[in-house]
Parts: C-alpha cells; sequence; structure tokens
C-alpha cells in the first residue's frame, strides 16, 4: 500500500492537478460574474449590471445594493428573478455529463477529465455550502427557500459522492486529497484573499 500511495505522488500528471485546483476560485468566480452578466443582458435588460459592481466572490454583496436589486427587480418575471439561480449549475452538470461519457468510453480519467472534474465542483462546493447553511441557519430558512434550496443540494452532492465512489480510482482519490485539495486550498488563499480584492475589488 506504501509503495502504491509514493508511486502515485511522484506522478508528473499531478502539477497539472494542481495548477487546475490552483485556478479553482478564480475560475468558480469569475464564470458565475460571466454568466449573471449575459443574464443580466439577455433578460434583465442590464438592469443589474447598472446596480451591481462585479467583484472577486461574484456575488451580490452589500445590504444596499441588495436593496437596490430588490426594489428594481419588483416587475420582473419568475424567470427574470431566479432563473440565474438555475442557470448558474448549467456548467457543472454538463462537466459532469462530459466526465461521465469520458470514463465509459476510456474506463480511465485522462487529463481532459480533470479540467470536467474541477467544474463539477464548482456546483458540489456551492452545495456543501448551502447544506453546511441549512444545518446551522435552518430557523431562518422559509419552506420555499428550502423546497428551492434543498433538492439540488442534495443532487450535487450526489454527484459528488459518485465522482469520489465510481469514478474515482484508488488513484485518482489519492491525487485528489493530496494535490487536487492542496491546489484548492491555495486558490482560495491567493485569490479570496490576496489577487482577488486587488483586481476585483468590491466597491
Amino acid at each position: 500500500m506504501k509503495k502504491k500511495v509514493i508511486s502515485v505522488l511522484k506522478q508528473q500528471e499531478n502539477v497539472y492537478i494542481f495548477c487546475l485546483f490552483l485556478l479553482f476560485f478564480p475560475l468558480k468566480t469569475q464564470l458565475q460574474n460571466g454568466i449573471m452578466f449575459l443574464f443580466d443582458v439577455v433578460f434583465r435588460n442590464g438592469i443589474t449590471t447598472e446596480n451591481f459592481t462585479y467583484n472577486y466572490k461574484g456575488i451580490f454583496i452589500g445590504c444596499d445594493k441588495i436593496a437596490l436589486f430588490r426594489k428594481t427587480s419588483l416587475n420582473f418575471n419568475w424567470f427574470q428573478k431566479d432563473g440565474i439561480y438555475w442557470i448558474q449549475f448549467i456548467p457543472s452538470l454538463l462537466a459532469f455529463l462530459l466526465l461521465y461519457r469520458g470514463t465509459k468510453k476510456n474506463t480511465s480519467i485522462l487529463l481532459l477529465d480533470w479540467i470536467w472534474i474541477v467544474i463539477s465542483c464548482f456546483s458540489i462546493l456551492t452545495s456543501l455550502n448551502n447544506i453546511q447553511s441549512i444545518i446551522i441557519n435552518f430557523h431562518s430558512y422559509s419552506s420555499s427557500q428550502i423546497i428551492r434550496t434543498l433538492p439540488i443540494t442534495v443532487f450535487f452532492l450526489l454527484i459528488g459522492i459518485y465522482i469520489l465512489i465510481r469514478i474515482f480510482t484508488f488513484k485518482e482519490r489519492i491525487q485528489a486529497i493530496t494535490f487536487g485539495l492542496l491546489g484548492f486550498y491555495c486558490s482560495f488563499f491567493l485569490w479570496m484573499k490576496y489577487l482577488g480584492p486587488i483586481i476585483l475589488p468590491i466597491i
């Protein structure tokens, strides 16, 4: 077992995996910004963009801006208000389908498949954050919020479990736990604590 683990840790593709996860938070947050911008231009006539600064976190921040958005969205239909919530999960779903299709054909994970894994993890991370928030702040959630949040959260948690158990072999589990997690936490520190606030500050 020890020799097998050491053999996995010595493989050159680990550098590629680390670098991919090092880009995790810049890619995730700016994909969210891009989706919000396109959705706003196409379905909201640019109203959100007039009042919202696209920042390094890729989310609405600040009581004043949220209140302003609620005021300007009074005449929105259901899709204009909530469509963005569902659309943000589409890239991860497509990435998982590509991963599933690729591993069915090749029966092993290729370097390209790690890109689909990273993108799949965008919504898996969101789901982990959602379930944590529901557990800790359950009393503050309305029944409609739980009905909207819980199904998609459980769905992507199941996708994460499926990837870990059915798609990953022993080798990929070791790579994900070591180089994937290392790249993930380095990405969080570098982007969320250092580079992000400099490049795309919250105004």
